[in-house]
């Protein structure tokens, strides 16, 4: 009866529960089958409840200059907060509502839970402290993006892995480095145990959008698949221990984010609302054979256009498919062939979706309307009806042990009859993978970890992990039975011990494995301690180490001297209104700097009487020039008003070079940050232009670059990262 992930622990929002409620009164009362309702957990995520305790991830301290984010456990049978745990949210676009759009997930084996932040935060928790096993900061270590638009994927627990997914846009170049440097719908696989990264791979290149699709992990035709719908607009299928594609389906001219329901058969449902691959209408629902591979264009086994089923997931039931559009009307269809059986408005909009318990379907519009309904011959019947005046439901009811739990923008309410003995069938049998005796050959090799920084000198050991052709572990060679290779600086033992250079400078580097006439490569960037100095005179290109870099700037030569230039961006034949990075961040090494101080010269350029914004990123904070506004502003969480920040006016003039400098001075409990612009070639000011002090600080963070360059270029020379020596205190 445990529901450690949002869609349930058959991944199909099914539960096998019984004696669940036919009714509730929000007002409360006696008999209204209302437990307790608690607004401090009011939000968008769904919640999971495993061993005994109830996780959901909500806004801490809303609306004030110390918000962040935060994962709360309480006690399902009371609501009583047990734990909490804190995070900050930074570098990011996503705007404060938006926060908690994610979901917590719980691994049944080891009882630990995986949260991912919408900025990028990843950590493992142990369930029953909130103790910080492990965490990383994808977008600073991997280059996740953060955007707007603020969807946020839900991790996944597959065997050892904890695997999830965003907007990748990497380190590196398209030449030797491959793909990784562009962006893409990108897995990341780490071990579960210890946040290492096993590998890392995606869908097409420069996706429309990011999407916030939650996947199936689960064997199809005996095969492990992960099953998703990207952010190309395909619905793809990947092997979850190596990322190995398996197959995929074009759907939509948009990102998808509806979850894909796969069968026990391997049938997967899929949905979207967005322009259809082919024709002119919007919005279908569509039946695949998940047992095939490779591209499964026209191979459906089923299509119905015209139902913009774009944010709630299908579900089935019987034989049954109920898909409810984002206009908030219910669609029943035959599974099998597609013919519509029922069609039933419930709202206006939907965002959640419905959980199907004790022969009942529970759910609730995004404007409030709950309903209990029960499936019949001809569609569904109304058990009952409520409207939650002023509330808005984005995420999802769940049912676990005998208590139904919904979230909404005021209160996160538990329903249930006080005196109900909470009973369930037994699970069904999840589907098998073929034995790993049916493909003994070797067929794939894994090196982890997949992307390293070390320092000059610094060293790292490789683990090799050989699979079969349908991504089932077959070895893990002992170290005689490898043969190691680096293609670049550095030195790797027999033993698959990896030696960084001395040399203290930026550098990159492959490293290849070979077993039984198989290879894998991972990736490595060197980069040495403070200080650093970029002038790019001598540079050919932007450093490879710079994640975010290729792809968006390149070397220029401007008035005489070479320059880094951040460029509009400009569309792909995927995808023509590309914006993708044209407001992005750039980061150039470690996560764990502190005490420092970046500095460089900077030029917006003007287009159409459009001017750029700049900025430099320090320790989880930005300085940035806002062009149209003539601002300068300080923060660490820009679309967010209340969040500590400082903004002071600023004549910035296009076609003029300034020099920026922010710097960072982190203590115990506060981060005292402070930035000064002035025009190049002029003496520096003794006064800071801007200063703050955060109350809930970023106390390291790798130094970088912000831009938007939607309407102009931006030159960028002379930029120097130095630690702070007696910092002068802030004023």
């Amino acid at each position: 009866m445990d529901w450690p992930n949002w869609r349930g622990p058959q991944q199909n929002r099914i539960s096998t529960e019984k004696g669940l409620i036919d009714s509730w009164d929000p007002q409360g009362g006696e008999g209204s089958n209302l437990l307790w309702k608690n607004p401090d957990l009011a939000g968008r995520s769904t919640p999971i409840e495993l061993r005994g305790k109830l996780y959901t991830i909500v806004r801490d301290m809303p609306g004030t200059a110390d918000e962040g984010e935060k994962v709360v456990c309480v006690d399902p049978a009371t609501g009583k907060v047990l734990w909490e745990h804190r995070f900050n949210v930074y570098l990011s676009e996503v705007p404060d509502t938006r926060v908690g759009w994610s979901s917590c997930v719980g691994d049944p084996e080891t009882g630990r839970i995986y949260v991912q932040g919408v900025c990028g935060y990843f950590c493992c928790l142990e369930g029953d402290t909130g103790k910080l096993v492990w965490d990383r900061s994808l977008h600073e270590e991997l280059g996740l993006i953060s955007t707007y638009g603020g969807r946020t994927n839900v991790p996944v627990i597959f065997d050892d892995l904890v695997l999830t997914s965003a907007v990748v846009v990497g380190w590196g170049d398209t030449n030797k480095w491959g793909s990784m440097a562009k962006p893409a719908h990108r897995f990341m696989a780490f071990d579960k145990a210890t946040g290492e990264l096993r590998w890392m791979n995606g869908t097409s290149i420069s996706p429309f959008d990011t999407t916030y699709s939650t996947p199936t992990v689960t064997a199809v035709g005996g095969q492990a698949e992960l099953v998703f719908a990207s952010g190309d607009g395909q619905v793809w299928a990947l092997q979850p221990r190596t990322g190995k594609p398996i197959w995929h389906y074009p759907l939509s001219r948009a990102g998808i984010n509806v979850s894909p329901l796969v069968t026990p058969d391997g049938r997967v449902y899929a949905g979207h609302s967005e322009e259809n691959r082919i024709g002119t209408t919007m919005g279908a629902v569509v039946a695949l054979d998940g047992t095939k591979s490779g591209d499964l264009t026209d191979t459906e086994i089923w299509r119905q256009f015209e139902v913009m089923a774009g944010k709630s997931s299908p579900i089935l039931v019987d034989g049954r498919l109920y898909v409810v559009d984002d206009r908030a009307k219910l669609y029943v269809y035959d599974a099998d062939t597609g013919q519509l059986i029922m069609k039933k408005a419930l709202g206006t909009m939907m965002r959640g979706t419905p959980l199907y318990a004790d022969g009942k379907l529970y759910l609730c519009t995004n404007t409030g309307r709950w309903y209990i309904l029960k499936p019949t011959p001809d569609g569904v019947e109304v058990v009952q009806q409520v409207r939650l005046t002023g509330e808005e439901a984005e995420g999802s009811p769940i049912v676990s042990h005998g208590r139904i739990f919904l979230p909404t923008s005021s209160y996160l309410y538990c329903l249930g009859n006080p005196n109900q003995v909470p009973e369930a069938d037994p699970l069904p049998p999840a589907p098998k993978e073929s034995p790993v005796s049916d493909d003994p050959k070797p067929a794939q090799v894994q090196v982890a970890p997949y992307d390293v920084l070390l320092a000059p000198g610094g060293r790292q050991a490789y683990k090799v992990r050989v699979f079969n052709s349908r991504g089932q572990l077959l070895s893990e060679p002992a170290a005689g039975e490898v043969k190691y290779s680096v293609d670049g600086p550095g030195t790797i033992s027999d033993e698959g011990e990896y030696l960084a250079p001395k040399e203290l400078t930026h550098q990159t580097a492959l490293v290849t494995c070979k077993v039984d006439g198989l290879t894998g490569t991972v990736r490595v960037r060197i980069v040495p301690p403070l200080p650093w100095k970029f002038d790019f005179d001598s540079s050919a290109d932007v450093p490879l180490t710079w994640i975010g870099g290729r792809v968006r700037y390149v070397v220029r030569e401007v008035d005489g001297n070479r320059v880094i230039v951040k460029r509009d961006v400009l569309p792909t034949p995927r995808n023509p209104k590309n914006k993708l990075g044209t407001r992005s961040y750039l980061y150039m090494g470690p996560i764990d700097l502190s005490d420092y101080t970046i500095q460089g010269d900077v030029l917006l350029t003007e287009k159409d009487n459009k001017l750029p914004d700049a900025g430099l990123i320090n320790g989880r904070y930005q300085l940035g020039i806002r062009g149209m506004s003539g601002k300068l502003r300080l923060d660490s969480w820009s679309p967010n008003d209340y969040r500590t920040q400082e903004m002071v006016d600023l004549d910035v003039q296009p076609n003029v070079w300034y020099t920026m400098k922010l710097q960072v001075v982190p203590n115990k409990d506060t981060a005292d940050v402070r930035g000064k612009v002035w025009r190049r070639g002029e003496a520096e000011p003794d006064e800071w232009s801007i200063e703050m002090v955060d109350h809930e600080p970023n106390l390291h963070g790798s130094p970088g670059l912000f831009g938007n360059s939607g309407d102009a270029e931006i030159y960028l020379d002379n930029i120097s990262v130095t630690p702070n020596v007696a910092a002068k205190p802030a004023s």
